[in-house]
């Protein structure tokens, strides 16, 4: 593979420093990018021309978020592809992790460092700023400067590194966790803390129900929760589906799972949250479950059911049980 060390990362466009370089795909109509904060990745050529060209189609937070989102995909299958499809879903839906989820990332991060080596972390923004989700270095130097002052993260000593942007070596410090940080790293493997977010087990491929899932879950429980509603799509990850699974379920505050279609990836994703020991919502196609109802081990559980033209009652109902499941109160639903 033959870089090109001239053209910029056609995501962060090195705004914050980042070494970049592009490479030829062989055959196929592309260009391939290696960025050391937003990892390797390959960009189809109208992409390049409708996304990437003069005209950006957008914003800072978003390409923050792409970053993020490129960042950490699993490569064990290839490079992440962005594709001019890929990138309307993502723009959609586009959303960085919250600063407490930054701060539960950055722990996860120079936690599984320190248990793997016995070392530290050599923190490095230009590198953990879009691996963590944060906006941009400024807002990432702040994240630190706050957990180093709660005593999460402690010193471990000074380091240097091989500088990948010039001549000479990164001066930095090495960072490891404190006692408390250690709870947090716990915790957080145990699916103890929860981000702000619902994950939703579902089939695959139902016209009808992702409809649903687009036009009527995600939008009613974001007005009226403020809870955005994430499904495998958004992860937008190549590897292995039951890992980006159970990682998304474990940082999820509440599962949906619709089981319309006795998916039986839908009844594994339920049990595992609930083996968690998250709040559950089964859905149901109103029609299958007065027919046949589901697997009678979840028959008895609560299920809010839907159907196509009382999609106002479903919202009603879906909204008031997320609120008794998480704790919340008003809201003009709960009537």
């Amino acid at each position: 593979m033959t870089g090109n060390t001239s053209e910029r990362c056609a995501i962060c466009e090195g705004v914050a420093g980042a070494a970049s370089s592009t490479f030829s795909l062989g055959g196929r109509d592309g260009l391939g990018f290696a960025c050391e904060a937003c990892g390797d990745y390959e960009v189809a050529r109208t992409t390049l021309v409708n996304w990437f060209g003069k005209t950006t189609r957008f914003n800072a937070r978003q390409r923050a978020a792409l970053a993020h989102q490129v960042r950490n995909a699993d490569r064990s299958q290839g490079r992440p592809l962005l594709t001019d499809s890929w990138m309307q879903h993502f723009v959609r839906t586009a959303k960085l992790p919250s600063p407490a989820m930054q701060a539960v990332n950055l722990i996860r991060i120079i936690g599984d460092a320190v248990a793997e080596t016995g070392e530290g972390h050599f923190l490095d923004g230009i590198l953990d700023a879009p691996l963590i989700g944060s906006f941009n270095q400024q807002m990432f130097d702040q994240l630190v400067r706050e957990l180093i002052e709660q005593k999460i993260l402690v010193s471990m000593g000074k380091a240097q590194r091989d500088n990948p942007r010039g001549v000479g070596v990164l001066s930095g410090m090495l960072y490891g966790l404190s006692l408390e940080g250690w709870e947090r790293y716990e915790a957080e493997r145990r699916g103890q803390i929860a981000g702000r977010y619902g994950f939703m087990a579902m089939k695959f491929g139902d016209a009808t129900l992702e409809a649903l899932v687009e036009d009527v879950i995600k939008p009613e429980v974001a007005a009226a929760l403020s809870y955005t509603v994430v499904d495998l799509r958004n992860v937008s990850r190549a590897g292995v589906i039951d890992n980006l699974m159970r990682e998304q379920i474990r940082d999820a505050a509440f599962i949906l799972v619709d089981l319309t279609h006795d998916n039986a990836g839908a009844y594994w994703e339920a049990g595992y949250a609930e083996g968690l020991g998250k709040p559950v919502i089964y859905l149901c196609e109103r029609g299958k479950f007065d027919n046949t109802k589901t697997h009678f081990d979840t028959n008895h559980c609560t299920t809010v059911l839907w159907s196509i033209g009382e999609e106002m009652q479903f919202k009603r109902e879906l909204v008031a049980t997320l609120r008794r499941s998480l704790n919340l109160f008003g809201s003009g639903y709960d009537t």
